[in-house]
């Protein structure tokens, strides 16, 4: 575990597997289909390589992986639209204080589309609103708010990442109840989140479009 400066954490590239699409702050609203070729609309997922990053102080946290399950049935939604629902696990997370303890709150989370790219088959959306438990040492803090993220019909990939933009609106993902973290994380933070999720269940991708 490390910190770093802001100035260096554009280094962050957990999402480099999969091509974003930023999603504009307001888009026209769009008719699309969700289909899960799972009959009764579950779907599992997991992700390695982990990392939460607090953008004022720079401080880094990470996790070697996370693991999420929910449902997303098939049916017509028209943009922005909640789709689906996950509950997520985060497991072996370290600070700079050592081992960090991350615990979901009021599960499950609802899964937003909020634009999709004909042209790509790439969704645009976020998860939330996220409320997470984190705990170290002397230092804990909450993370409330949304984790913006796009997936891919080709690739049956989550991708959740600051790169893409949440609409007008939806509130980011920041610190609150901070406490004895000794400059590390402050009350009111940006949080960003980043992780890659590939769909395991079903084994034929969830369709977007």
């Amino acid at each position: 575990m490390r910190t770093r400066m802001p100035g260096v954490l554009t280094g962050l590239a957990l999402s480099a597997a999969v091509a974003l699409v930023a999603a504009p702050a307001a888009s026209a609203a769009q008719d699309i289909t969700v289909t899960n070729p799972n009959a009764d609309g579950t779907v599992a997922a997991s992700a390695s390589g982990v990392t939460f990053v607090d953008t004022d102080t720079g401080t880094e946290m990470n996790c070697s992986s996370s693991s999420a399950d929910g449902t997303i049935a098939d049916g017509n939604h028209t943009t922005p639209a909640a789709i689906g629902d996950l509950s997520v696990g985060f497991q072996d997370c370290t600070g700079p204080l050592g081992g960090v303890s991350v615990t979901p709150n009021a599960e499950p989370y609802q899964l937003h589309i909020g634009s999709f790219d004909s042209a790509t088959g790439v969704s645009t959306g976020w998860v939330g609103e996220v409320n997470v438990s984190v705990s170290t040492v002397t230092c804990s803090f909450e993370a409330v708010g949304n984790a913006p993220g796009s997936y891919d019909n080709s690739t049956g990939q989550l991708t959740v990442s600051p790169d893409v933009a949440l609409p007008d609106g939806v509130a980011p993902l920041e610190a609150t109840n901070v406490s004895g973290c000794f400059g590390l994380v402050g009350e009111g933070d940006a949080l960003t989140f980043e992780a890659v999720y590939d769909i395991t269940d079903p084994a034929t991708p969830i369709t977007i479009g």
